[in-house]
């Protein structure tokens, strides 16, 4: 009886994850409940989102008075005038600057109110995110959830369903194509990629590169082709008129040096100095993918994180990529100092809340240096599979 009892017992602590995990998990939940508050309360007090009006009345325009409009500020001001009077600004600081991508996939919102808009692109979101995580995250159980748990809690992640971004999507895109190489379909990677970069060039351009440098050569020219006909049916779309309209709400746009404040250019300013620190940054993530070539996710990992690095173009949520690249890197079983540094990392995201971006900078420098150390030999670290009892290597293997 006393035998029988003792190993209840062991098997019951044998299920019973790790304080630090349980830990972990409580906290993110937690974070993640906040998050999701925050979210419900933002909705019900202030259902017409500024980024999610713009992009409505961009997709409004191009139905009403054709694609070439979508830039256009008297357009877009006219369409805003059935919004409360605090919700119509359109000016150099607030106005419709994406590719035509995103204002096509705004078409179908547009035929209910904004607010529903509004909701149903969440979900969207939503969705995108548990995707990814379903596809790149490691690990099995509560570990595995504790990651979604994480991304959640995270400010520039709540930022991207508050402000109705489509940051989370561009990282499902950029998933399904690590998924797709993955999977022997390197060319269908490649459309993926293009579809990601289409909707926010200045966060995914460096995974293509990186690709290109470390040898995946089918996926570049699939994003290559890909690409090349989104170019030419935008450009169709547009015309003259309307390409002229989008290079000046650009140059009106990037005049803001705000825009430029979670960049190095908040230490150095908009100045020559800060374009050759970018691209020596933006050729030291190269060298990383090319030397560690052999590592695919190390190389995704590279090129969501040097497209953060060689940009003069970022906000909070943008480093919404950093999610996906540390799922990416986890799978390969780094040592604890460096999963230890991925943890840091979850503080210094935190601090853009309080728009102190230097300190993530600084840690976007030091883990990229990390990425060049490479994974470990296998059975060096902590194995995924460890984390929770009942994994087997079927299930956290790339």
């Amino acid at each position: 009886m006393v035998a029988a009892v003792g190993s209840l017992a062991e098997a019951s602590a044998r299920r019973r994850p790790p304080l630090w995990l349980a830990s972990a998990a409580t906290a993110a939940a937690w974070g993640a409940l906040y998050s999701v508050g925050r979210w419900v309360f933002g909705f019900a007090t202030f259902p017409i989102h500024e980024d999610i009006r713009i992009n409505y009345v961009a997709a409004q325009a191009g139905l009403q008075y054709g694609w070439s409009t979508i830039y256009d500020f008297a357009t877009l001001r006219q369409l805003s005038q059935v919004f409360p009077a605090a919700d119509r600004s359109i000016d150099a600081t607030a106005t419709y600057i994406s590719p035509p991508l995103l204002a096509w996939l705004f078409v179908p919102l547009t035929l209910v109110p904004e607010p529903a808009a509004y909701l149903i692109w969440t979900l969207g979101a939503l969705a995108a995110l548990i995707w990814t995580w379903h596809v790149a995250a490691p690990y099995n159980g509560l570990a595995k959830l504790t990651l979604l748990l994480v991304a959640l809690a995270l400010w520039p992640v709540m930022q991207v369903f508050y402000y109705g971004q489509p940051s989370v999507v561009v990282v499902a895109g950029v998933a399904l194509a690590w998924w797709l190489i993955r999977h022997d379909r390197p060319i269908a990677a490649g459309i993926a990629l293009a579809l990601a970069t289409a909707l926010k060039p200045q966060v995914v351009i460096m995974v293509p590169v990186a690709l290109l440098v470390a040898g995946h050569i089918k996926p570049v020219l699939g994003w290559a082709a890909a690409g090349l006909v989104l170019a030419a049916l935008s450009a169709a779309s547009l015309g003259v008129d309307g390409i002229a309209s989008y290079w000046q709400a650009l140059k009106l746009v990037q005049d803001d040096t705000g825009h430029a404040y979670f960049t190095i250019a908040v230490v150095f300013g908009l100045g020559p100095m800060t374009y050759v620190l970018l691209a020596i940054q933006g050729i030291a993530c190269l060298a990383v993918a090319r030397v560690r070539r052999h590592e695919l996710e190390t190389v995704f990992a590279a090129g969501l994180l040097g497209s953060l690095m060689v940009s003069f173009h970022l906000h909070q949520w943008d480093y919404t990529n950093l999610v996906l690249a540390a799922w990416l890197v986890l799978r390969n079983g780094p040592p604890l100092w460096h999963r230890v540094w991925l943890a840091l990392g979850i503080v210094t995201m935190q601090l853009l809340s309080v728009g102190v971006a230097v300190p993530q900078l600084a840690w976007d420098i030091v883990w990229l240096a990390m990425l060049a150390l490479g994974a470990p030999k296998a059975g060096s670290v902590l194995s995924p599979n460890r984390l929770h009892p009942g994994a087997t290597p079927s299930q956290t293997s790339t």
